[in-house]
């Protein structure tokens, strides 16, 4: 064989050589996950799936989509929760990709039967990532996936997806990611507070018809990764003061049940002092807030309202703290700020009992705000 066809021959063989990407898929051709829910029901957890077509998505880019976007929803059940996604799989057609998922929502049920099986589910599929947002709820989790927002926008602007943002404008319940989650609940001492989310039917409405929206109207509480209960929104006014997250939230100054002024209050920083007397323990809550005045129905001074205003943050504080008790619960994180600051006296005194916080525990709260401003408002 002469020169030049052997060479050819060497070239014709290396293509066949190369590995190529066969298995490479087009983005059209694989089904995405947005968010994952879990609940368990009769003995058997179900799996949600909440898929969007990412193609709509990207059409939002030249401006408001004039129907709906559609969101799917898949559903799922086994004896464990990789056998619900499996059983999900049967009807899916398409490959499913866990790797961008934003949101995991787990029901009242999961948290009560215990965490492994979510443990599971995430350590199974390495796409799944640790900063999705984390939630429980009481509402079945197929109808939270179906809520939609304004405008026909696309479902990732919904607080499903966001919660952050509207956080931003008024700090009640601060959002929390699997991360921060998983952290907590291995912290000694810790109360893990998860938002729980509903669904609200009464205060939007679309062409004169409710229109359902999402809302945090609650936390789910486990204290050491152990589920304790649920608090409604009412039940912890005084969270949003011992928050470091907090940015801005609302407080009325009240007389005879009647507002006489409207403030916003931001950017709290919080001490806990623990003090340790032989194997008791007291704390000293010490919380500094400044804020701004936003609306005065009746003239009051400002040192006046500095004042009213201390000592109303001080009673939401105490009652928050009183109302985590009931269910065992340490809400101020006390027994963790111990653990921090004195962990040899945490070990002496807590390592080897129950919870032990009690309503003596709670020595002082003390609270001071100073207000910056009172915006184009005139101050007595």
């Amino acid at each position: 064989m002469s020169g030049w066809k052997k060479l050819t021959s060497i070239y014709l063989i290396f293509p066949l050589l190369l590995s190529g990407c066969w298995d490479i898929k087009d983005i059209q051709d694989v089904n995405y996950l947005t968010s994952i829910g879990i609940d368990y029901v009769e003995g058997q957890y179900v799996v949600y799936g909440q898929l969007l077509d990412f193609s709509d998505v990207a059409k939002m880019e030249s401006g408001k989509p004039l129907q709906p976007i559609p969101v799917w929803v898949g559903q799922g059940m086994g004896d464990t929760t990789l056998s619900a996604v499996n059983d999900l799989y049967h009807t899916s057609e398409m490959r499913i990709f866990y790797g961008q998922i934003i949101t995991v929502v787990v029901s009242e049920n999961v948290l009560k039967k215990g965490l492994k099986e979510i443990d599971e589910l995430r350590h199974r599929y390495y796409e799944m990532r640790y900063t999705p947002w984390f939630f429980g709820t009481t509402e079945p989790i197929d109808q939270i996936f179906a809520v939609t927002p304004f405008f026909n926008l696309s479902p990732l602007m919904s607080l499903l997806h966001q919660p952050q943002e509207s956080y931003k404008q008024e700090s009640v319940i601060a959002p929390i990611t699997s991360r921060e989650f998983v952290s907590d609940i291995h912290e000694p001492g810790k109360a893990t507070l998860l938002p729980s989310l509903s669904i609200s039917d009464r205060r939007w409405k679309k062409g004169g018809d409710p229109h359902s929206m999402l809302e945090m109207d609650g936390v789910f509480v486990l204290q050491d990764g152990k589920y304790r209960g649920r608090l409604t929104r009412e039940n912890i006014p005084g969270l949003r003061w011992v928050e470091p997250q907090t940015q801005r939230s609302p407080l009325i100054l009240r007389s005879g049940g009647k507002p006489q002024v409207a403030l916003s209050l931001e950017n709290p920083k919080v001490k806990i002092i623990p003090h340790v007397k032989g194997k008791e323990v007291t704390y000293t809550v010490d919380v500094k807030l400044s804020g701004n005045v936003s609306e005065i129905i009746q003239p009051m001074s400002e040192r006046l309202m500095e004042e009213k205003a201390a000592e109303l943050v001080q009673n939401e504080i105490k009652r928050t703290f009183e109302k985590g008790l009931e269910i065992h619960s340490d809400l101020l994180q006390l027994e963790h700020a111990l653990y921090r600051q004195k962990n040899k006296d945490w070990k002496k005194i807590y390592a080897e009992r129950d919870f032990k916080i009690t309503t003596e525990s709670l020595q002082e709260i003390k609270v001071s705000v100073k207000l910056n401003n009172a915006g184009k408002l005139k101050l007595p």
